[in-house]
């Protein structure tokens, strides 16, 4: 199993939605936990698939397996962290990369409900380590952190 690095000040959270987006009328309360990161250190990168939900996801297949595989390559990212489960991450598993995923840096996933069906694939096909989180995930870093 390989562990991703704790997470200290300067580390960046990637924040995107595998399964359900954020509706309009929840961001004030998505920019309050991403403006806590903020002042506790962290860098955000906010992706394109976080804060729409239409049909229970955020956008079509294809572009959520695109930006989760983006942000799994992308070795200046240190986690992957969706706002919430959903239903339909399961959509992305057959168009996820596991050998390039596997041979990247690991990072911490975060997640509960229908995310811990990318942890599942994460961990036993690439051998990462991940975070099985209940509703307060988004938080969860300070386990994680140094």
């Amino acid at each position: 199993m390989r562990y991703p690095a704790p997470l200290v000040q300067g580390s960046v959270i990637a924040l995107t939605a595998f399964s359900a987006g954020v509706v309009e009328k929840y961001h004030p309360r998505l920019d309050r936990v991403i403006a806590d990161f903020r002042q506790r250190g962290f860098t955000v990168v906010e992706g394109q698939c976080l804060r729409a939900s239409h049909r229970q996801v955020s956008a079509d297949r294809a572009l959520r397996a695109a930006e989760l595989m983006a942000f799994l390559l992308d070795d200046s990212i240190d986690a992957v962290v969706p706002p919430w489960g959903g239903e339909l991450a399961m959509e992305l598993l057959p168009l996820l990369d596991y050998d390039k995923i596997a041979a990247a840096k690991p990072k911490w996933i975060f997640g509960f409900s229908d995310v811990s069906t990318l942890c599942v694939a994460l961990s036993t096909k690439c051998a990462w380590a991940t975070a099985h989180c209940a509703l307060r995930q988004l938080y969860a870093i300070k386990y994680c952190s140094s």
